[in-house]
This record gives structure tokens, sequence and C-alpha cells, in this order.
């Protein structure tokens, strides 16, 4: 509800200075729009104990009366747990405050239930060093150029914690699956403020890093920056994978030469990509999400992709999705479904846990259309078959976190039989499939990333 009055106050304001130069002589003040000024006002708060009660209180009325995914024993546990949480307003770190939060947002245990960290690991301090998962370990991939001798090693510990106990406190920040949670933990082990609210670090500004590299162990004290803003939610989920340049990280090095990169991890900035692939008679396709990229509309993609295959006539075909984290189901179902008509051989789709939402929805519609010919290769999705979804992103008042609720069920093993709140449109158009488990398992190891290497291909 915060975010809409935002969006119609914004409307009504550019509708006042509209009509105020159209009628420079009406003077009287729009009762409307005094009425939500006046409630906008009401929820922000310069004293920290009173925003942060103002944005329980936004966070009960507009997310957590909202989402559905919650089980009962989990919405009284989160109701209990805010209810602490109020109480300690005003002795808390900030820190503490937002990740209690999205530890409260995670007992839904949904992937769509969610505080996406990108956006919170603004608010907090970073060490200048970047890590992903690979299984479940996480290794550097980027770092500033006086951590470059770094790169590819792995964390062990921080602090003395050991990566059993950070694993518990990141996969308890975020819902669904394991592979979909360390998706998102290095924000976290990456920020000693964060870390040192969940008590896993005796300081705020730095922490002593614990790597396993080249048969040995190290320990380094590593100091943090301020939190830099943000990339995009498209790319900012997947980007420190890719090794183009990054904006704001002037001289860092990467573990995968830019050079040397896969085609698969080529060219960020290109969202809907095709190649031809003479290596396996066919040719390849990758979608990075399921909307329109800032250059291109998924339509214009998706036809595209329709005249190369009309034009190659590819015997096979390879679909990846595997840093496709969503985006819209609509765009691409007609287009996967017509795939195996088109496509005489075999269709391979790659896959891992960043293939989520509507990137899980494509891969449920094509291997529905032709179970017999359509291979998936790669990393288990990440998420479930059946979970729910469906609700845009609600920033509270004051710390600005952005919590993203879902109200509709998603269900592709039985297509929603039997349920009343599925989502309209897989309703209409059902899936149906046993598993989206990989057929043939490629995962992205370490050794295959830092040596340029597609596991997928």
């Amino acid at each position: 509800m915060g975010r809409d009055i935002l969006v119609l106050t914004t409307a009504l304001l550019a509708a006042g200075i509209v009509f105020a130069a159209l009628n420079a002589q009406a003077q009287t003040p729009d009762p409307k729009r005094v009425a939500l000024e006046a409630e906008l006002a009401a929820r922000v708060s310069t004293d920290p104990a009173e925003a942060r009660r103002l944005d329980i209180e936004a966070f009960r009325r507009d997310f957590l009366a909202q989402d559905h995914a919650y089980s009962s024993a989990a919405r009284a546990e989160a109701g209990r747990r805010l209810d602490v949480l109020k109480n300690q307003a005003a002795t808390v770190s900030q820190a503490y405050f937002e990740l209690e939060l999205a530890r409260i947002v995670a007992l839904a245990d949904n992937g769509h239930t969610a505080v996406f960290p990108f956006f919170r690991a603004a608010h907090f301090n970073r060490i200048p060093l970047r890590l992903a998962a690979f299984g479940e370990d996480f290794y550097i991939v980027r770092a500033a150029p006086e951590y470059a001798d770094l790169l590819g090693a792995r964390l062990v510990a921080i602090d003395n914690h050991a990566m059993t106990d950070l694993r518990v406190a990141s996969r308890s920040l975020m819902g669904g699956v394991n592979g979909w949670r360390d998706r998102y933990a290095n924000y976290l082990f990456e920020s000693p403020e964060q870390l040192n609210a969940l008590n896993l670090t005796s300081s705020t500004d730095g922490a002593v890093y614990r790597f396993a590299l080249s048969g040995a162990e190290r320990e380094q004290r590593i100091n943090a920056a301020p939190g830099q803003a943000a990339l995009s939610f498209a790319t900012g989920m997947t980007r420190d994978l890719q090794p183009a340049p990054i904006d704001g990280q002037t001289g860092w090095r990467t573990l995968l030469d830019p050079d040397n990169a896969p085609w698969s991890l080529q060219s960020p900035e290109q969202r809907h990509r095709w190649r031809n692939a003479p290596e396996i008679d066919g040719m390849v396709i990758e979608l990075r999400q399921n909307n329109d990229a800032e250059t291109e509309s998924i339509a214009d993609a998706l036809a595209r992709f329709d005249a190369a295959i009309a034009q190659h006539h590819p015997r096979n075909l390879v679909l990846d999705m595997r840093l496709n984290s969503g985006g819209d189901l609509n765009t691409t179902r007609e287009f996967v479904q017509a795939l195996p008509s088109r496509v005489p051989g075999r269709i391979f789709v790659l896959t891992s846990p960043w293939t989520f939402s509507a990137g899980i929805s494509t891969v449920g519609y094509l291997k529905q259309a032709a179970p017999d010919r359509v291979t998936i290769v790669g990393e288990p999705v990440g998420d479930r078959l059946q979970f729910f979804a469906e609700g845009g992103p609600q920033p509270l008042p004051n710390s600005q976190l952005l919590i993203l609720a879902a109200r509709e069920r998603h269900d592709y093993l039985t297509g929603c039989e039997g349920f009343t709140d599925c989502h309209g449109n897989v309703v209409r158009h059902p899936i149906r499939v046993a598993s989206l488990d990989p057929d043939i398992a490629a995962p992205w190891t370490i050794e295959a990333y830092a040596a340029g290497r597609d596991p997928g291909m």
C-alpha cells in the first residue's frame, strides 16, 4: 500500500503542477492530495526508534497481511518476533533491525517472499572482495587491486566462525531451497557491519577472513568501505560472475579473464542472445530474463530467434536459462512450446540455482511440450515446483527496505489441480511435470569457471 500511495502521490503532484500551469488562478488545495501527503508524513520519522516502529507497522499492514506463503505456525512466529523487535526498536542497530526483518520474512520458506539483499547492501559497509557460490562453497571472483592475490580463494571462516555457522546465518535471511538461499549469502559475508549485528564479528568496520588457496590456509584482516548503490534488479544478482568491468570497481581484478570468458558469461548488457553452434549441429539461445531489456523488448528478441531458426535450420538447440531469474512467464510460453516443432533433433535446456520464477516456468513449458526430446543439463533450478509468487516489491517508509510479498500459488506438479488460489495464467496454461531436475549433471565448478570452460557446453 505504501508504494501505491507514493506512486499515486507523485501522479497527483504532477497533475497539480500541470493544473497550476493551465489555471494559475486556482489556488484551492486538492483535499485528496493534502490527505495523502499527511498520511505519508505520518509514516516517516526522524527519530530512529519511532522510524523502526513505523516500519514495523507498515510491514504488518502492507506485507505480512498480504503474503499467502506463510503457514499458520510461521505466521504466528512472525507476529511474535515482530512484537519483540518493536520492543527493541530503541536499542538495536539499524543493521540488526533490517536483518531481523529479513529473517522474519524468510520464515515463510518461500523464494518469492523475500527481502533481496543486494538492495540492503547499499545501506551497510562491504569489503573490497566479491564472493560467489559454487556448490556450497564460496570463492573470491572479484577483488580490488590490493587483494588480487586472493582471487580463487575459498572462504573458510570469518572471525573464527566456520562455514557451517556462516551458512546457517545466511540461509536464515532467505526462503526457498538452499541453492537459492546460498546465491545471496555473499551480501552477508562481505559486510562486517551486518555480520557484527548477528554476532559473527567482533567489529563493525572489518573482520579477519580465513581462506584456502593453493593447498594452504591464510588469514587476513580486511577492512570495509561504505556500501555501494545496488545494481539493477535484472543484472545485480549474477553480474559478479560475468568478468566484464563493473562501474565503481575501478582497477578491480577478476578470477576469470574477460578475454577467456565462455560465450555464456560474455556481454552482460545483452539480456537476450543467440549464436550458431556448429559443434552441436545447432544453435544456442540464452535468455537472461523473461522481460524487456533496456535496449530490446522480449518480443523483439524472440522474433530475432524465430528468424534465426528459419534461416539456419538448426538440427539441435540449446536454451541457456542459467542466469535467468525471472520476469513474466507469459512472454516466452508460446515461443518455447513451438520449439519442438521447429527443431527436429534434441533440445537441451541449461539450468542452475539462478534459474528462478518465470525462468522455471519457461523450462517447465518446454519440458512439458516434448518430454522425450528435451534434456535438462546443469544444476537444479532455484525453487521447488510448488511455490507462491505474484507481488510487487514494497518499500518500508523509513528504512526503504524492499520486501516482496507472494500472493498467488504456482503448482507445476499437478497443474494447480485441486487448488483455488493459483495464479490465473497457470490455471489457464497449466504446467504438469514430474521433475525439472537435470538429466545430465553439469554444475559450474570453480575450476571450470577459472579456466573459462563452460561445463554445460
